[in-house]
């Protein structure tokens, strides 16, 4: 896996939402439309006084549930401890509206209820609060995907810059291979302490280990472990090299900025 830049990680995720928002559009839509038509076919208004507050009444009570419950659900998401991506779950304010509006409307035609009201205030008031349970059950479900989505972008950027690390670490170890060999070839003291405890031959084979990975494109938890290993051996010889009593750190080797490979690549251009 390529590592992502900034710029990728934001178009991809920009793509992705556009992408989706007609079609998600539409069949809300269609679905609302459907509802409707369905309402208006198969429910007839009472015409009974009585019944038309019975009618009201269960449907103020209905909306005052699904608000909380839906300010409920959104509530438990929110506070339990989770990651970043959880700050989008999070009550839509405009929702929130319609709910209370639906809760005034079926308050206010329960008790404004007559029989010279027309039919269509009712179905209007019903359709109104079955369009809203769905939008809200849409945007519940809705959340859960988006936050599914941005938990597979996260999980990616970690692992881009894992394998950043990991190049970073491959790439200083050879360089402190290189500084370690010129230090011994030119300080005969440093060159006898590796020989006698076999830092030399141990040298050898973690440079030897570290080579299956200067080629490879993705690596798993397992090769991380190994080259951070490596790496950790290689830092260690350094201090053991730079605290030597007769070592005299070679200039032209040790900065920073003049490492062997970063040298190696200004005398190629």
């Amino acid at each position: 896996m390529e590592p992502l830049s900034r710029m990728d990680t934001y178009r991809k995720r920009h793509d992705t939402g556009r992408a989706g928002r007609p079609v998600f559009w539409s069949i809300l839509g269609l679905l609302y439309a459907a509802s409707f038509g369905l309402v208006f076919y198969f429910v007839k208004v009472p015409t009974s006084y009585a019944m038309r507050i019975g009618l009201e009444a269960g449907l103020f009570f209905l909306s005052v549930i699904l608000l909380d419950m839906y300010m409920q659900a959104f509530a438990v998401l929110s506070m339990r401890p989770t990651n970043q991506v959880e700050r989008f779950f999070r009550p839509n304010p405009f929702i929130i509206a319609c709910w209370v509006l639906s809760v005034i409307y079926h308050l206010s035609m329960g008790l404004l209820t007559s029989r010279v009201l027309p039919d269509a205030v009712y179905y209007g008031g019903f359709v109104f609060t079955l369009g809203l349970l769905l939008v809200t059950i849409v945007h519940y479900f809705a959340r859960f995907a988006f936050g599914k989505g941005e938990r597979k972008i996260q999980e990616e950027e970690e692992y881009a810059r894992e394998q950043r690390q990991v190049l970073e670490m491959i790439r200083d170890t050879q360089s402190d291979y290189y500084w370690i060999r010129d230090v011994m070839d030119n300080h005969e003291d440093v060159r006898q302490m590796m020989v006698w405890n076999g830092f030399d031959r141990m040298l050898e084979e973690q440079i030897y280990d570290l080579q299956p990975y200067f080629q490879r494109t993705v690596l798993t938890n397992r090769d991380m472990d190994r080259v951070a290993g490596i790496r950790a051996w290689f830092e260690s010889m350094r201090r053991i090299v730079e605290e030597h009593p007769n070592y005299q750190q070679v200039q032209t080797r040790a900065a920073d900025s003049d490492l062997p490979l970063r040298q190696k690549r200004k005398n190629r251009r």
